[in-house]
């Protein structure tokens, strides 16, 4: 029996360690001592070589400097050896069971407990336990257990022990890591430098100090990456202008403009261009540019220098055979493997690997792995450049030159070559045009001096740069695109600061540390951003406002932690040193988990109420799940192509989608389970150019040069139009029935006008960085919006049209904000709401306090409270006509409803959440009967058996009701029936029905419902007139000509004041607040969220005054309705979202809805 681990509990390392270490020293010393001696006998060597007995003595000294390395390291590591006998503190353990207490303590278990080691991360593991006692599914950890990093528990319970033999849980990494018996050796090389050359190691650091004097393309991305986690644009920590990095000066290129193709695989191949003004490299594309298999390391000096797939350039030390170094500031590994060879890689574990190094020649690409083996294989000319490359599929790419240039890229396919992209150069070699596979230019690059000066993107804006060169470095000075946005830039490197000033004269400024780290910015509204850093990281941001957030990040580049202004903390833990995340502990306790095999593939994954899904694999060498079988057991089956892309897809109950795709990867098709085949056509340049529907029907779609959608065709034949401008946002838009709206834009692409058709216009004005500050409406309404230190909006002014006496109306809401940015606070004239939540941001509580004006409306103090479980799922609902509590299966299928008084839905569901019946307490309301697709094609009410059928496009085809169970197959054969046509855009078109007969409707091109006729009924069916805008006008008689009669007048203000006999009036904010029809008129009155809270007047049964309340939540959850001479009518609603679920009146009886589980908003019962 041994003593139980908890939460706190310490964890230590061996003596190992420093035994490393001492040895380290030790051997050190001894090289130093042979490096004298190799030293003096080196420079004799020198000095006699020209009598012909220096070669002698050279190789004497090249002798004592091996001896004495061999010895160096055999002291180490003898003195490592006798360390390991004994333990050190290191850390403790950090998070244990959530429901079981050893002495008042978590206890703690394999696997899921956390572990803080201050020699190798916060984020190691529990290791081991206990295989005889399990808590919360995983084995009991106690004293003497080891962590994934290889620490025992050194310390636990006092009077709790815990029996068994020990199982491992997760692989353990051994105690030294293998980067200090690497610094160990280098040390070792290096002291053999100290008096002579006898020793076999570089200058370390010189290529780094020459290279890193800007920032690279990876270490812009992460600067980009890590300000993201922090919910901060990307200017604020200096990258700007399409991008330029205004801390060094750089422009550079890296986005999905400068992605060429994508070759579909397992292990796919991106062909990402990479540019950037400070890299000294040329390459195929010219100087400054980078395509990923230019990648090579080479000697360089005493070291090796590593060229990156982005072109950056990475010094790294002389590594031995069979060891690695990690490269913090790059973030990825440098292995030398044992037959010479050597590999990159970084925690996502897509390994590229390198040849042996053959003298001062550069290794280049040759292969790219990820963990389960796919590989993309690389071959090279006589002259280095790639000539072929051949991925994991087998697909063939072959590379074409011209002048040492790279022309075109062509994929080998069963129908020939198929040019991917092409490439256009200037008479000094630069890169000028980059072409697709169609043909079509997608970018453009003008130079002057070896920099770039422009550069245009597929839709045709043009990006111009100015340059200078400040301090040494060319650095871009002024920018402007043909959009009509222009920034000047600033440097000020003795004051460390960076300046952007836009056309308007608005300004931006960055404040840098010593490190060139962006400390505060100054956005172009004068707001301030303050960053703060560990280890070179972007770890904090302090907030305009206050409030600040904060990031932890390791050595390897992964994210542990985030923390919100609320300190509410979200961690993160990985499977040992890769980027797979294996936990992520919530603020509010709870926590999910990946489980994966040795290969990297997923193979459990729980959730946070301890539901498994797991993941099977047919074989080692398959990277693809075979089948997924989820939390209940069912199970999925997929089968994948050569190239990983799906080809057949079998749900838990055996019902069957296949797909098909052509040479390129793309899909041909689409079966379903009933044998409907969707099909796609591609065009030239990869996109869809017919979509042919299963019934025949087909869509086009056509594209301009610049690679945007021009023109659709309907299925009948109707065109919608589409013209952009130069930031690719659409400009107009033609419909089906030749109306044009018109979009206006500032040259920040943000929206300023918007034409409604009738001639009335939306109009937008923004604050410097682009949030809205005025809208006005076609109605003559303006909004005018405030905003608050941090950026949210704190007020919303509405000014309405003029009163009857020509005075002003407007009305405010105010809003107030938490430092994490939740509202929660809010208040207008009616009312204020306090919201609350709970620690993962989900509303626990709502209250609602009336202002004096509002209770006057009659608008009462209300509350809502909300519970959820630990997946989030909502398990209750108070409020103030009772609670509603929820109850949901593994699948996050709603099993069942409890209303207030105790009556009770429930559903029951077969395969992943197909509804098979509903129950009302212990009535059963209806149960389903489905086919291959799951849709419903019977379902019982009573006594009341009901058939539907589909046609080939999935829409109800007809459907007939009868008392009984035979099966029908003509709607006709039952009593009452209903048949349904469409048209070719799927409008219904007409309805055959076994008690109104025929019932037509008819359409514009543009969907909008023309005539509804029932010539049986007597209904001839009036056509109806809009406007451009699609205000109902009026009607016409069928047989009257529409062209022939005057247009009538357009509703500018969209708002509808009389149709037929009714006559309608509105107040300041397009509230209805009068309907008058003949005898009948109504009034209506609205608090100020436009909600209706009173209502009186004369309708069909008399004088009537009506009060209307609502919860916090805005639904309504009471009505009173009297009428003259009678008693008060008070009827209350109970809502299931905002879906009314139950009706309650005074006499006790209640109305409950179920509703279509197809279609969640018609009711079923």
């Amino acid at each position: 029996m041994t003593e139980a681990a908890r939460v706190g509990d310490t964890i230590g390392h061996s003596h190992a360690l420093a035994g490393m270490i001492a040895g380290t020293l030790v051997g050190g010393l001894i090289a130093a001592a042979g490096a004298v001696a190799a030293g003096a006998l080196f420079v004799a060597g020198l000095a006699a070589s020209c009598i012909g007995v220096g070669v002698l003595l050279i190789g004497a000294s090249l002798a004592v400097g091996y001896l004495t390395g061999e010895a160096a390291t055999a002291a180490r590591d003898g003195i490592a050896d006798a360390g390991a006998g004994s333990l050190t503190p290191k850390g403790n353990i950090v998070t244990g069971s959530p429901n079981v207490f050893i002495n008042g303590k978590p206890a703690a278990l394999a696997t899921n407990s956390q572990v803080a080691c201050s020699d190798d991360g916060p984020s190691m593991q529990m290791a081991q336990g206990s295989d005889k006692v399990s808590i919360n599914g995983q084995p009991a950890s106690r004293v003497g257990d080891k962590t994934n990093c290889d620490a025992q528990v050194m310390e636990g319970s006092p009077n709790v022990f815990i029996g068994g033999g020990t199982v491992t849980t997760l692989p353990i990494k051994p105690e030294v890591p293998d980067w200090l018996y690497k610094v160990s050796d280098l040390t070792l090389l290096f002291a053999g430098l100290v008096g002579g050359v006898g020793g076999a190691a570089g200058k370390l650091g010189a290529l780094g100090k020459l290279l890193g004097k800007l920032p690279g393309i990876n270490k812009l991305a992460r600067i980009a990456c890590r300000a993201g986690t922090l919910m901060t644009a990307t200017a604020a920590v200096g990258i700007i202008a399409r991008p330029v990095d205004i801390v060094s000066g750089q422009k550079f290129l890296d986005g999905e403009d400068e992605l060429d193709f994508v070759l579909p695989s397992r292990l796919p191949v991106a062909w990402q261009r990479y540019w950037r003004s400070g890299n000294p490299g040329d390459g195929v594309l010219g100087r400054g540019w980078n395509l990923f298999w230019e990648s090579s390391l080479q000697p360089y000096q005493d070291g090796l220098v590593w060229r990156a797939p982005s072109g950056d350039f990475v010094a790294f030390p002389q590594v031995p055979r069979g060891h690695k170094t990690y490269c913090e500031a790059e973030k990825c590994w440098l292995m030398h493997n044992d037959d010479g060879s050597w590999q990159l890689f970084d925690v996502g574990e897509q390994i590229f690997h390198y040849p042996p190094l053959a003298g001062d020649q550069p290794s280049r690409l040759s292969m790219i792995t990820d963990a389960i083996g796919n590989a993309t294989s690389l071959f090279y000319d006589d002259e280095g450049l790639l000539s072929e490359l051949v991925d994991s599929a087998g697909q063939r790419l072959m590379c074409r030159y011209a002048q040492g240039r790279l022309r075109e890229v062509a994929l080998q396919t069963a129908e020939g070559e198929r040019t991917l992209a092409r490439y256009g150069y200037d008479e000094q070699g630069q890169l000028t045009t980059v072409s697709n596979r169609a043909g079509e230019v997608t970018r453009r690059f003008g130079w002057r001096d070896g920099l770039m000066i422009s550069h245009q993107d597929a839709a045709g804006l043009l990006n111009e740069y100015q340059w200078q060169e400040i301090d040494g470095v060319p650095r871009v000075t002024a920018y402007r695109n043909s959009a009509g946005e222009s920034l000047e830039f600033g440097y000020d490197f003795a004051g460390g600061r960076r300046s952007a000033v836009c056309g308007d004269g608005k300004r931006a400024e960055w404040r840098l540390d010593d490190d060139d780290n962006v400390a505060q910015y100054t956005d172009f509204d004068q707001r301030r951003y303050g960053f703060i850093y560990q280890r070179g990281e972007l770890c904090s941001v302090l907030l305009p406002g206050g409030a600040q957030r904060q990031s932890e990040w390791d050595s390897y580049g992964r994210l542990l932690s985030e923390t919100d202004p609320l300190g509410r903390v979200t961690r993160y833990q990985y499977s040992r040193n890769s980027g797979r995340l294996f936990a992520v502990a919530y603020p509010d306790g709870s926590s999910e988990a990946q489980h994966w095999d040795t290969l990297g593939r997923p193979t459990r994954y729980v959730d946070a109420l301890g539901n498994a899904t797991l993941y099977r694999y047919p074989d080692d060498e398959e990277s693809l799940p075979a089948g997924v079988i989820d939390a209940l057991g069912g199970e999925v089956k997929l089968e994948w192509d050569a190239r990983g892309q799906l080809t057949r897809y079998t749900d838990c109950s055996g019902s069957v989608t296949a797909y098909t795709y052509d040479a390129l990867g793309q899909l041909t098709a689409q079966t379903d389970a009933e044998g409907h085949q969707t099909r796609y056509r591609w065009d030239n340049g990869g996109r869809l150019h017919t979509l042919i529907h299963p019934d025949g029907g087909e869509e086009r779609f056509n594209w301009n040069a610049h690679g945007q959608l021009a023109e659709h065709q309907d299925a009948l034949g109707s065109l919608t139009r589409w013209q952009y401008n130069a930031l690719g946002l659409p400009v107009s838009i033609t419909d089906r029935i030749n109306r044009t709206r018109r979009y206006h834009y500032s040259p920040q692409g943000w929206l300023t006008r918007l034409e409604n058709g009738n001639g009335g216009e939306y109009r937008f004005s923004y604050d410097a960085v682009g949030r809205v500050l005025a809208e006005e409406r076609p109605d003559d309404t303006r909004h005018y919006y405030r905003y608050g230190a941090a950026g949210l909006l704190e007020e919303h002014r509405e000014v309405g049209l003029p009163g009857s006496a020509g005075e002003l109306t407007q009305r405010e809401q105010r809003f107030r904000f938490d430092e994490a940015g939740q509202l929660v606070w809010r208040g207008n004239a009616s009312a204020e709401w306090h919201y609350r939540f709970d620690a993962m941001g989900r509303l626990r509580e709502l209250n609602r306090l009336p202002t004096a004006s509002g209770a006057a409306l009659g608008i009462e103090p209300d509350s809502v409270q909300m519970r959820y479980d630990a997946a989030g799922r909502l398990l209750g609902e108070q409020g103030v006509n009772g609670e509603l509590q929820y109850q949901w299966d593994a699948l996050a299928n709603l099993q069942a409803l409890t209303l207030p008084q105790g009556d009770r839905l429930q559903w029951l569901y077969y395969g992943s959440g197909h509804a098979s019946a509903i129950k009302f307490n212990q009535q059963v309301v209806s149960e389903f009967t489905r086919d291959r697709l799951h849709r419903e094609t019977g379902r019982s009410q009573g006594a009341l058996q009901q058939q539907r059928r589909y046609d080939a496009m999935g829409r109800r085809s007809w459907q007939s009701s009868a008392f009984g169970h035979d099966k029908l197959t003509r709607p006709e054969d039952s009593v009452l029936w209903r048949a349904y046509r469409y048209t070719g855009r799927g409008e219904l078109a007409g309805v055959s029905d076994a008690l109104r007969g025929e019932v037509h409707y008819g359409y514009d091109a543009e969907g909008r419902l023309l005539q509804h006729r029932e010539p049986n009924q007597g209904k001839p069916g009036a056509r109806l007139v809009y406007d451009l805008a699609d205000n109902l006008l009026g009607e016409r008689s069928p047989q009257s000509d529409i062209d022939a009669h005057l247009p009538l007048a357009p509703i500018a203000d969209n708002r509808l004041t009389h149709w037929q006999k009714l006559f309608y009036r509105y107040d300041a904010w397009g509230n209805l607040i009068s309907r008058r029809n003949g005898l009948y008129e109504q009034h209506y009155r609205y608090d100020a969220d436009n909600r209706l809270v009173q209502a009186h007047g004369r309708g069909p049964q008399g004088e009537f005054e009506a009060q209307y309340h609502y919860d916090a939540l805005g639904r309504r959850s009471r009505k009173a309705v009297r009428y003259k001479g009678k008693t008060e009518q008070t009827t209350r609603f109970l809502w299931q979202g905002y879906r009314l679920l139950q009706e309650q009146r005074d006499d006790g009886s209640r109305r409950s809805w179920s509703y279509d589980p197809a279609s969640p908003w018609s009711p079923l019962a």
